[in-house]
């Protein structure tokens, strides 16, 4: 027997019904169909337990809750983890206790703070918002609590310069802040002259300090490191102990880790002295000079002449991440034409500007408080 075929509006509809069913399948679920745990809130947040990953998914504009109430006392570590760059905050009773964007250069978020038993602590993931922009970043992300036992400060009591605990150079070392009025004393040997570099990582914002033998202070910082840290260089004239300081920015608490590295003096680059406008060297068009600053103060003076008139591209690039290089550009009459910071890229200078056939000079600068462990850049003068 012949079977019976379906009617034209047979067939659409169950067309229709097959391109739903496959796109419900296929398509990414976005908002809160992909998060089984919305809604939340402050009032309404997700109860989490110690040490379990939760898989969420932030939505544009989207904010998520989490609470958790500890049994004891310990160090509380929040974290992100995914491609999602997140910010996270930490609520105790309605007050903002600790925020926290990146961790180094990681785009997930972190917060460690010492917690008291049997109090609800609320923590908000948030997407992060780039300046302008009118959405957050969005996406899926796990999230994770762990509580770690109150360490024991093997340093302490380190309250003083004469209480200075001895590190090695080049050690990595924790460090914690248990009470908003502790701080933190280290002492280290220079082996000759040369460079002390210090600074600090985690998720603290801290000060740093750094004294000589006479226990004058010589270098001092704030948030010259990564997301609060502190991060310096401190010459040292000769051979003998530092002291290192660490504080906390209003007191807070928590951990973090303190570097140390010993460098070797820097030397004067081939274009020395160059330190004035009557001493500047002579720059050739296209050509690359490697140069450096010996000390934060040091000025590079650049004689630079223009024989075609055009737009040139005036570059101070640094040899590292970090370096902050900074141009001024001034006509023979020493009066200033133009000057750039960061358009280089990370802290760079790049000057991009119509010259017209003349003598010029430059003079090149770092806005470091003090100069970094590679203090290196190339300075090039290039038709844009």
């Amino acid at each position: 027997m012949l079977k019976r075929m379906p009617r034209p509006a047979t067939l659409l509809i169950t067309a229709c019904m097959l391109s739903i069913f496959a796109a419900c399948v296929s398509a990414p679920r976005r908002g809160t169909n992909a998060d089984p745990y919305e809604p939340d809130s402050m009032d309404t947040p997700v109860p989490v337990k110690n040490d379990d990953w939760i898989v969420r998914y932030l939505d544009t504009n989207d904010a998520d809750w989490f609470s958790f109430t500890p049994e004891s006392e310990g160090l509380l570590v929040a974290e992100t983890d995914g491609e999602t760059d997140t910010v996270l905050e930490l609520y105790q009773n309605g007050t903002l206790l600790r925020a926290n964007d990146d961790v180094e250069n990681d785009p997930n978020a972190r917060i460690e703070y010492f917690v008291e038993p049997g109090l609800p602590y609320i923590l908000k993931a948030e997407g992060i918002r780039l300046a302008g922009a009118a959405e957050n970043d969005r996406g899926p992300y796990r999230f994770r609590i762990r509580l770690e036992p109150i360490p024991t400060d093997t340093a302490e009591p380190n309250d003083t310069l004469k209480e200075a605990t001895p590190i090695g150079r080049g050690d990595t070392i924790p460090g914690y802040f248990l009470t908003p009025e502790d701080v933190d004393w280290y002492t280290v040997t220079a082996p000759k002259a040369g460079r002390l570099l210090v600074y600090t990582s985690g998720t603290m914002d801290t000060l740093l300090e750094v004294y000589d033998k006479r226990e004058e202070l010589i270098a001092n910082d704030d948030d010259s490191g990564y997301q609060g840290n502190a991060k310096l260089v401190a010459g040292i004239p000769d051979a003998g102990p530092l002291y290192i300081k660490v504080d906390s920015y209003q007191g807070s608490t928590g951990r973090y880790f303190l570097h140390t590295l010993f460098l070797d003096p820097v030397n004067p680059d081939s274009f020395e002295d160059d330190d004035s406008l009557a001493n500047a060297k002579d720059s050739q068009i296209g050509a690359r000079q490697e140069r450096n600053f010996t000390e934060a103060s040091d000025e590079d003076w650049v004689r630079l002449q223009i024989k075609t008139g055009g737009t040139y591209a005036i570059s101070a690039q640094a040899a590292d991440d970090y370096l902050d290089t900074f141009i001024e550009l001034f006509d023979v009459k020493e009066e200033l034409l133009a000057q750039d910071d960061d358009s280089g890229g990370n802290w760079s200078a790049l000057l991009t500007i119509h010259l017209d056939p003349g003598i010029y000079y430059l003079k090149i600068t770092t806005l470091d408080t003090d100069p970094l462990e590679n203090n290196n850049y190339t300075l090039s003068v290039s038709p844009h």
